[in-house]
């Protein structure tokens, strides 16, 4: 692994862990979609499925959770080094 894809992977980690929290915490959006969230597997619960019918949602909802995590790390990434390179042709038009 080259050492810039290093230092980005760690800088993506670092924004994601830390400062992603905090904004999540803030953000009214997230929020209100958090408690629709909740609303929904308070639901769930409520709707009488058996074992099996229950793990068969959960692992769907589990995936799309997973797939949607990987895209937003993706997409993070790709903006970060878009803006990286974006600052390195600035400084050479200079």
């Amino acid at each position: 692994m080259r050492k810039a894809n290093k230092l980005l992977k760690i800088l993506v980690m670092t924004r994601t862990i830390n400062a992603l929290d905090t904004a999540i915490n803030k953000n009214k959006a997230y929020q209100n979609t958090l408690k629709q969230q909740t609303k929904a597997f308070k639901k769930l619960e409520k709707a009488g499925l058996s074992k099996k019918q229950y793990n068969i949602i959960d692992n769907a909802i589990s995936a799309t959770n997973d797939c949607g995590t990987i895209y937003g790390e993706v997409a993070y990434q790709l903006g970060l080094h878009d803006g990286i390179r974006l600052i390195s042709e600035l400084k050479k038009i200079k």
